[in-house]
């Protein structure tokens, strides 16, 4: 398979290509082969294995880390290409001795078929792998339904991805927005369950010495990625729905005094787990500034805000209300 030069991903889409790089191989050098194991749990690995198609399918791996995951599909007797922008990464993954395994620096887009005879979206069946597997992407909100796109013309069978479950993934404008264009998709939310079970054998969520938020779990989604209906999913619909999904608030410009304190207000009363607030280019960097203000004031570790390309998101941050009983 041949790797295309890297290719910056779009800032609406996610981080920058810098940025996520810096973050990925600074994380790199502190964790070094134990990239990523402070996310990953065996409950959460042994549902994405029995989630495969059987032994000896052909696998894509996105955002690959130091390859925890790799050497277990590996093991199941997959065979994978494992997808890495950092360098630092990769290195780690050429250092698995796997001849099922194929190590690709780069992002989804850096993947090529090189098959200049092909009609305009018609992939080599060469190229095309069962399954696609995302761990913890550094995308979020429209990122991560780009990155979908990005993924199913390349995939014949479903596309996982492994969400973190912090409150910043909106997965379920994500899951609206896909199954609305004709794909089926699920979403499964996995816990530590074995981590759970042995802090209540010791009551130590009883006795207060662990909170129930220490418990690592994940959002699991899955695409079909045959299509439901005739029509083709093409990434300017899949934006434009996700667009449509969120609830938008036009603020005047000059911004009246007070008024991002009554946004928040309003936003923790109203139940919306997300909305876009617009104002004029001109005020909208002083705006989000006394967003910022006003959400650690009224609402502390409640609300994320976020500036996006249309104007700035406020988003619910979901807090757990289990309790110890």
């Amino acid at each position: 398979m041949k790797v295309n030069p890297f290719a910056s991903p779009e800032h609406r889409y996610g981080t920058s290509l810098e940025s996520l790089l810096e973050r990925r191989e600074r994380v790199a050098k502190s964790e070094g082969a134990n990239y990523g194991a402070g996310k990953m749990f065996s409950e959460l690995t042994e549902r994405v294995l029995r989630a495969l198609p059987a032994e000896g399918g052909s696998i894509l791996e996105v955002d690959a880390g130091a390859g925890l995951l790799t050497r277990m599909l590996l093991a199941a007797g997959h065979e994978v290409t494992a997808l890495e922008p950092a360098p630092l990464l990769c290195k780690l993954l050429e250092e698995i001795d796997n001849d099922g395994l194929e190590v690709c620096p780069g992002f989804v887009g850096n993947l090529s078929t090189n098959s200049e005879n092909n009609a305009p979206g018609e992939q080599d069946a060469a190229f095309l792998f069962d399954s696609a597997i995302v761990s913890f992407p550094a995308r979020r909100g429209r990122g991560i339904l780009a990155l979908i796109v990005e993924l199913l013309p390349l995939v014949k069978d479903q596309i996982m991805l492994i969400l973190p479950d912090d409150g910043s993934v909106d997965w379920t404008s994500t899951l609206r927005t896909i199954s609305l264009k004709g794909y089926r998709a699920t979403a499964e939310f996995v816990v530590d369950l074995e981590a759970l079970e042995s802090a209540q054998r010791t009551r130590k969520l009883e006795l207060g010495q662990m909170d129930v938020r220490q418990i690592k779990r994940a959002m699991l989604m899955t695409v079909h990625a045959k299509p439901q209906i005739e029509r083709a999913l093409s990434p300017s619909q899949v934006i434009s729905a996700w667009g449509a999904s969120i609830r938008c608030i036009e603020v005047p410009y000059p911004v009246p005094r007070g008024a991002a304190t009554r946004l928040v207000r309003y936003f923790t009363a109203g139940g919306d787990r997300s909305i876009l607030i617009k104002t004029e280019a001109a005020g909208m960097h002083h705006l989000y500034g006394n967003l910022r203000t006003a959400a650690h004031r009224l609402a502390r570790d409640q609300i994320a805000v976020r500036r996006v390309d249309e104007g700035i998101q406020l988003m619910q941050i979901i807090q757990s209300e289990i309790r110890p009983s």
